[in-house]
């Protein structure tokens, strides 16, 4: 039913690139996937950059063995920001079980988990009207930072965003030219100036929200990067994604959608370590997660070399 809905809401956009995939609910066990890479060949290098206010972010990185210069890949993870060095670390490592970011690290890719600040959502999640700092000016000083590092080629850069990781992202690739961004459930609220009903937010909050037409068209505009988005049928912000892609069509931007049959809002990380009472089984590691994480990394290869 929902993937028939989302044929219709698709219909009539002639850029749209969107397929449908299977997707199982059954948990697959993940230790196969985690600590594929050996922090004797690899370390976690924890760093804190300068924001533009003076804050200090926190970003774990890890280089792949070998000389030179290698692509790299910057994840922003979902809300809240703020996490701290030990989750960025411990992601990096794949220690909650989630398999992308050493997977990337495999592929030969500098790996930089990176924080954003915390805060009011609505105040640190959109560009700056009063000379404010937001989560943007953070992504911003991230990017610079890796871009600096002696051993990254600063010309084959790539983004990753999940969740308000993917709003964080889509504002980065609206003002600075990558070689590719990966969206996972990209809640791209702010992004497209989506005006949210009042009262708690339930499984429809999204259902019939529309963009701001003059923010959508003022954002999406610069957009010079090929974006991959992955969500699940089972996340509320389905909707959300489906006007973030066909906003992007319209525009004739490249962009292509990947939608998976009963995957979860972040399913696309697999288990974060995460308590997710919204999840019966909690998080976990699906066949659906194994598959976009093939597809992104084809996806990134693709567009870095």
């Amino acid at each position: 039913m929902r993937i028939a809905m989302l044929c219709l809401l698709c219909a009539g956009v002639a850029a749209a690139e969107i397929h449908h995939n299977p997707g199982s609910t059954t948990p697959l066990p993940f230790d196969k996937y985690i600590h594929a890479v050996s922090e004797a060949d690899s370390p976690v290098q924890q760093v804190y950059i300068k924001a533009k206010d003076g804050l200090y972010i926190a970003a774990a990185i890890r280089k792949p063995k070998g000389e030179g210069r290698h692509p790299a890949f910057i994840m922003f993870h979902g809300a809240p920001g703020g996490r701290g060095m030990e989750q960025l670390a411990g992601w990096s490592r794949g220690d909650t079980g989630g398999p992308v970011w050493e997977r990337f690290l495999q592929e030969g890719f500098v790996v930089a988990v990176a924080d954003y600040r915390g805060g009011n959502m609505n105040l640190v999640s959109s560009p700056s009207t009063n000379g404010s700092v937001t989560s943007i000016d953070d992504g911003l000083a991230v990017i610079d930072y890796v871009k600096s590092l002696p051993y990254v080629d600063p010309d084959r850069l790539n983004l990753y965003g999940v969740s308000l990781g993917g709003n964080l992202v889509m504002n980065l690739v609206s003002r600075v030219p990558v070689r590719s961004a990966v969206l996972g459930a990209p809640a791209a609220i702010w992004f497209l100036g989506l005006n949210l009903p009042p009262g708690p937010r339930g499984p429809d909050t999204f259902k019939d929200v529309k963009p701001d037409p003059e923010i959508s068209r003022k954002n999406i505009e610069p957009i010079r990067t090929p974006i991959l988005i992955l969500v699940g049928t089972a996340d509320s912000l389905l909707p959300v994604t489906v006007l973030l892609h066909d906003a992007l069509a319209a525009a004739g931007k490249s962009v292509r959608m990947e939608v998976y049959e009963h995957g979860y809002h972040d399913f696309c990380l697999g288990p974060q370590g995460q308590k997710r009472p919204d999840l019966p089984q909690g998080e976990a590691l699906f066949d659906s997660a194994l598959d976009a994480l093939e597809k992104s990394v084809a996806f990134v290869k693709a567009n870095s070399k």
